[in-house]
């Protein structure tokens, strides 16, 4: 009798431990499969987050500070990069200053600064306590990922402004051979559409003899007047250009000067090919020659 409680106390005392064996395992590999989960689940974020990171970055890098610096003025200005390059690329000055930038048109200067993930821009802007536009008083700052994503698809527009002022002396020809072209066909425009009489004197001569210089001066505040003659001889007439390609034309004479009329290159340009008057423009700008500064 003994005997068969001892063997049956033994039995039961084996099904336990073995039950809280494999009650032990099973919660060990509970254990394990939830942490090996929740381990490819950090995994998982981790390597999204830092695609997603690359991916931004990405997009910030490929574009240079020079072109960011062209995109923040486009942004600021909002005349567009088509019509920068239509109506106001002969007359756009561009410098570079360490990771800031600067661009004109023969008036007033804006400036960029290009940062780390930001692009800010100084501008003259009107000031009322002035009576008129302050110098360099007025900032915006715009992040490299939306300047990005407004303008990335311009790239090769941006890049073909930026071109145009490189400083090697290919282009500083071509920026003279484009001048030439403009001031050409500002003159015809104001001899015949315009029918000013200092135009008019200017352009005879200077086909009869073919002869057109054309004389850049900047004065202190930095607006530039371009000066049109027939050769030495001084004609009294000169235009302006606005930085949104607006053309103002000017009589200079010593008893009577003033604005005479304004236009824009498109209009100019249209007008100057329903005259058929293409060739006469373009043979005056090829024996025009670009002086001063």
């Amino acid at each position: 009798m003994k005997k068969s409680i001892v063997i049956t106390s033994a039995l039961m005392s084996c099904f336990l431990l073995t039950a809280c064996g494999s009650q032990s395992s099973s919660s060990k590999q509970s254990s394990s499969h939830s942490s090996s989960k929740a381990v490819a689940k950090t995994s998982t974020s981790k390597k999204q987050s830092v695609a997603s990171s690359s991916s931004s970055s990405s997009q910030t890098q490929k574009y240079t500070d020079e072109e960011y610096a062209m995109m923040g003025f486009l942004k600021q200005d909002g005349q567009g990069i088509d019509n920068l390059l239509n109506n106001s690329i002969q007359n756009m000055n561009w410098k570079q200053s360490g990771n800031t930038y600067a661009i004109d048109f023969g008036a007033h200067t804006t400036t960029m600064t290009v940062n780390k993930d930001s692009v800010t821009v100084t501008y003259d802007a009107s000031d009322s306590s002035l009576g008129h536009m302050g110098t360099q008083n007025a900032h915006k700052t715009y992040t490299k990922e939306e300047l990005a994503n407004q303008f990335g698809t311009d790239k090769a527009k941006i890049d073909q402004a930026l071109g145009h002022n490189n400083s090697s002396s290919s282009s500083s020809s071509t920026q003279d051979q484009s001048l030439t072209q403009q001031a050409s066909s500002i003159l015809y425009y104001g001899a015949n559409k315009l029918n000013n009489e200092e135009f008019k004197n200017c352009y005879d001569f200077a086909v009869k003899h073919s002869q057109l210089a054309i004389s850049k001066t900047t004065d202190d505040k930095g607006n530039t007047l371009y000066h049109l003659a027939p050769g030495e001889l001084d004609s009294y007439i000169a235009y302006s250009v606005d930085a949104d390609g607006t053309i103002h034309f000017y009589k200079t004479t010593p008893t009577d000067s003033g604005e005479v009329g304004t236009a824009s290159q498109k209009d100019i340009n249209s007008f100057v090919s329903s005259q058929k008057a293409t060739d006469q423009v373009n043979q005056l700008a090829n024996a025009a020659k670009v002086y001063g500064n």
